[in-house]
Parts: C-alpha cells; sequence; structure tokens
C-alpha cells in the first residue's frame, strides 16, 4: 500500500496536475453541491455587499434582498444607500433606478450574460450551465462547501479572475467575485 501512494505522490509530482480520480471526486462533489442547491425552487434573503475598487479609497457598501424562483427568475433590490432594483429574468436584464427602468438582452451583453450564469446556474442546480463557462472546483462537503470558478473563454478571462462561493448545506454564505484588474465584489447572505 505505501507503494501505490508513492506512486500516486509521485505521478502528481510529475505531472503537475491532480490525478484523474482525484479530479473525478472534486467533480462530483461541485456537482452534488450545486445540485443540493437547486433543490430549493425559492428564495428569498438579505444580503450586504461590499465593492472593493481601485480607483475608491473606501470599499462602496450596500444591502437588500435578493429573490430568485426556478428556473431563472433573479431579482437583486438594493435597498441602502440608494434603492435599485435588478432583475434577471429569462434572456432580460431590467435595471430600475431613480424611477428610470433599463432593459438589456442577455445575448447583447456577454459580461451581464456570465453575471446571470454566476448567480443563476447555482441556485437553479444547472452545473451543465456552470461548466459550460468556468472551471469548477469544490472542497469540503455538503455541510460546509466552496465552489471556486475560474472562466474558460478568453473574453470572459478579460473581466473576471475568479468566482468563489462558500456554503453551508443548501445555502449559499458568500459570492466573491475577483476581476481581472484586481476588483472585488463580495456578496454576504444573511442566515
Amino acid at each position: 500500500m505505501k507503494r501505490f501512494s508513492f506512486l500516486i505522490a509521485w505521478v502528481y509530482l510529475l505531472g503537475g496536475t491532480q490525478p484523474a480520480w482525484c479530479q473525478n471526486i472534486e467533480d462530483d462533489l461541485a456537482a452534488r453541491i450545486v445540485s443540493h442547491l437547486g433543490a430549493v425552487s425559492e428564495r428569498s434573503e438579505h444580503f450586504h455587499e461590499t465593492r472593493d475598487l481601485a480607483v475608491l479609497t473606501h470599499p462602496l457598501s450596500s444591502s437588500g434582498v435578493l429573490v430568485f424562483r426556478r428556473p431563472a427568475f433573479l431579482k437583486k433590490e438594493t435597498l441602502s444607500p440608494r434603492p435599485e432594483t435588478l432583475v434577471i429574468n429569462g434572456d432580460v436584464v431590467s435595471v430600475e433606478r431613480e424611477g428610470h427602468t433599463r432593459q438589456i438582452l442577455l445575448t447583447e451583453n456577454p459580461a451581464l450574460s456570465l453575471l446571470a450564469t454566476t448567480l443563476r446556474a447555482p441556485l437553479a442546480g444547472n452545473v451543465g450551465a456552470l461548466r459550460h463557462a468556468y472551471h469548477v472546483s469544490a472542497n469540503g462537503d455538503l455541510g460546509a462547501w466552496t465552489l471556486i470558478m475560474t472562466p474558460l473563454s478568453e473574453q470572459a478571462r478579460k473581466m473576471v479572475r475568479e468566482v468563489v462561493l462558500t456554503g453551508r448545506n443548501n445555502a449559499v454564505e458568500t459570492l466573491k467575485i475577483t476581476q481581472t484588474n484586481g476588483d472585488r465584489q463580495t456578496l454576504m447572505i444573511d442566515p
């Protein structure tokens, strides 16, 4: 048994990548986590968001309510510091601010399309959509988990370096998006 463990370690060190069976375990965990999240068909949760932007000396903070309904409805209602409502419903994004509403088609905006996938696919239990846009890895277990997503397309990698979701059981606790320029957005869901 020691020799087998030694050989696996040696192959791992020489190859610089995980053995295939380790990757399969990790992928299976990611699929189980996303499936577990998708078991909840509707959610309404309070959030606090912090955005660290290189051009600002202090982070921007906001709070509000997130609502998700399967299969493809997500509403982010910011209550503080300024009211704003973002709704992603199917392939249409609506942003309402100061009495004005703007609608954008996801097919016309790759950045918004990636954001919609990032937010909705895990909650919908759609691991296929996540894997279409990201390399997805996971660690932990269903009780306390982390999903790490790195964009697959070159165009997406120009915008986003990494997305990290953490949670417990079938609930997301944090969503952290690190952009290529170093700006960070952290969304914390209240328990």
